[in-house]
């Protein structure tokens, strides 16, 4: 059986934090895994053994620089911020075609991940493979399986990210739970749930940005999108981080489902499905933590006018926290900040340089900054670093990213996403004193775990 919870219809007042998707496996057959499967998933354990994974499953060590070409295809731009290469392939890739049809991405960039979709998630190659037009509608992994048989959706992606030499590590996400455990000091002792493999969830549709980070040795994942056993065959599908908020473009997502040979799929081009949305206009502003583990409020600077900052979200470890602006104020100029503390009325940690909205892409011939988002990640680059509680100052760094516009859209200085941006520091001397440790009490963890799963 699959379970469900359907998004709300995207409005404004109130940004979405998507659905879960699950569906159990129908057969108790064991059968075991390729070896090689099995090599990679060694490579990645901390915390002990797993049952048998799902037969078939791919997991690349090599890849293209880009694997979209000239394709037809809804697409998350996936920003490597782990601090060495990374690998991203669909779990029925054969091994042999790694090269091609796997996604290399190198640290601090981001690359477009086409998601491909396929008839039934059935035959992906030759010429039995029937291909369906993706749309926003297919983000979040599905699974489904008969015989011990397991297809896996165009989200459903496998993750590599290499620790050293020959090692790699794969998907996992802190405690054992639906979300993951909070406030961890010591990775090397922390309960770790191992994912089979990763999803591009259905919160991306708004930034449609994921984020591949490192904790401890896994490429960091904030919730159990899907996962299922039945004997001894076991899954977990981790969710990469990504921001909330609704989808918004210059022109309307087509319905799933579609041929590609249908009025649908002709009727679009490949840089109106990368950008496509709900067509009211907006531009929203994101803030996007993987600095501590710990929770801390994001605002972005006032509007032309005003003296009064607007307010984003408290934001958790390895999620992003948005707001909007409508009408005249979507050209405004702005900066995003994170504060101190859960609070609104901390100080400023860390404030980005300003971001100058643009009129191209998306918003070509509309006021600028209208169907696009902003994020701001602010993240740690001591990589290998066991307290995630714990950043010290020199390593508290900014990354900028947007959604695709159509192309990837990204860097280190504002001018990456916008028409321009000023100068901006990775820390505000308020902050000078607060050390290298962020505390966050029992009360707020819960509230940030609550509004997370809201």
């Amino acid at each position: 059986a699959r379970l469900i919870q359907a998004p709300c219809t995207p409005q404004p007042a109130a940004p979405k934090f998507g659905h879960l998707s699950l569906r159990a496996p129908s057969t108790a057959d064991m059968v075991a895994a390729p070896r090689r499967a099995w090599l990679l998933v060694a490579a990645g354990l901390v915390g002990g053994a797993r049952a048998a994974e799902p037969t078939g499953i791919v997991r690349c060590q090599e890849g293209a620089e880009d694997i979209l070409g000239e394709r037809k295809a809804f697409t998350v731009q996936v920003c490597n911020l782990f601090g060495a290469t990374c690998y991203m392939n669909h779990p029925s890739v054969a091994s042999a075609n790694c090269a091609t049809e796997a996604l290399a991405i190198d640290s601090g960039e981001c690359k477009l991940y086409p998601i491909f979709e396929y008839e039934d998630d059935g035959v992906r190659s030759g010429s039995d493979a029937v291909e369906d037009l993706s749309t926003v509608s297919d983000l979040g992994c599905s699974v489904s399986s008969s015989s011990s048989v397991y297809k896996w959706s165009g989200a459903c992606v496998a993750v590599q990210c290499s620790l050293g030499g020959d090692t790699f590590a794969g998907p996992g996400m802190t405690g054992t739970g639906s979300s993951r455990s909070t406030g961890v000091a010591d990775t090397a002792t922390a309960a770790f749930t191992v994912n089979t493999l990763a999803e591009l969830p259905d919160e991306a549709d708004q930034l449609k940005n994921v984020f591949l980070y490192r904790t401890g040795n896994y490429v960091a994942t904030w919730s159990k999108g899907a996962s299922g056993s039945s004997g001894d065959i076991s899954y977990s599908v981790g969710s990469l981080p990504t921001s909330d908020g609704n989808n918004y473009g210059p022109v309307a997502c087509p319905s799933s489902g579609n041929a590609m040979t249908s009025s649908a799929a002709t009727g679009i081009t490949a840089a109106n499905l990368r950008m496509c949305g709900s067509t009211g206009k907006w531009v929203y502003y994101n803030a996007v933590n993987l600095l501590v583990d710990a929770t801390h409020y994001a605002s972005m600077t006032a509007d032309a006018g005003s003296t009064v900052a607007v307010n984003i979200n408290a934001v958790p470890f390895l999620m992003g926290k948005s707001n909007y602006r409508s009408g005249e104020k979507m050209d405004d100029p702005r900066a995003v900040k994170l504060h101190s503390g859960v609070a609104s009325s901390s100080d400023a940690l860390m404030t980005s340089e300003t971001i100058t909205p643009d009129s191209t892409g998306a918003a070509e011939g509309e006021t600028a900054g209208t169907w696009r988002n902003y994020g701001v990640v602010f993240y740690c680059d001591k990589y290998d670093r066991t307290d995630l509680t714990a950043c010290p100052e020199a390593n508290r760094k900014m990354f900028y990213v947007a959604d695709p516009n159509p192309n990837a859209q990204f860097g280190t200085t504002a001018g990456s996403i916008g028409s321009g941006g000023s100068d901006g520091g990775a820390s505000d001397a308020s902050a000078a004193s607060l050390g290298v440790r962020f505390g966050t009490s029992a009360l707020f963890l819960a509230a940030a775990r609550a509004m997370a799963l809201a």
